[in-house]
């Protein structure tokens, strides 16, 4: 199996305001939408940077402000519980901040060219998967074609609909799961579908 086909562990940051409720405490927001980190030390690292500022919703994903603060000492017991047991809980008035520290296994995002024997379209031969086409200038996406992938010389084939590549063509994907490219026509995007997920 070629190395970026491979998945590696990494550790996820998860912070959240919780808001007290008739049920004990359930979410309110999520702080850091983008938290995989190569360990554990560079994720205790980004909870530092992170405990520094205002601890707002991520602007990207939404416009929620921090219900309160936290005072230096609860900062403290915070990382401390996350540095010694990968959980943190600081209650605050109805509201608590939470960390956590969770490993996980994820295959990496990585581009290659169609030739290559590597590329994240070849990860996929053999799979059922669904073939998606956005032209240029649209906002509407067409599904192609359902079925299995065969990856050719010349291009590919899923189920009926066969498609011309140039072996130059920059592919960028996770391996087994999807694969995208832009050319002329549009963009385009390959996924894998669960046997399930496919047509009756």
């Amino acid at each position: 199996m070629h190395p970026e086909w491979e998945k590696v562990r990494k550790v996820e940051l998860h912070l959240a305001w919780m808001v007290q409720g008739p049920m004990g405490y359930g979410l309110l927001f999520k702080v850091n939408p983008y938290s995989l980190y190569p360990s554990k030390e560079s994720a205790l690292e980004a909870l530092r940077k992170l405990l520094e500022k205002p601890l707002d919703q991520d602007p990207k994903v939404g416009q929620n402000r921090a219900p309160t603060g936290l005072l230096p000492e609860e900062r403290a017991r915070l990382l401390t519980g996350v540095e010694a047991q990968g959980q943190g809980f600081v209650p605050v008035g109805r509201y608590a901040l939470l960390a956590e520290l969770y490993e996980v296994e994820e295959a990496p995002l990585f581009r290659a060219r169609f030739r290559e024997e590597n590329a994240p379209l070849r990860s996929l031969e053999g799979l059922f998967c669904r073939l998606v086409h956005t032209p240029l200038g649209e906002e509407e996406h067409q599904v192609l074609g359902e079925g299995l992938l065969e990856c050719k010389e010349e291009g590919l084939r899923i189920g009926k609909v066969s498609l011309c590549l140039l072996p130059e063509t920059l592919v960028e994907g996770v391996a087994f799961e999807e694969a995208w490219w832009s050319d002329q026509e549009g963009h385009w995007y390959v996924y894998r579908l669960e046997v399930a997920d496919g047509p009756t």
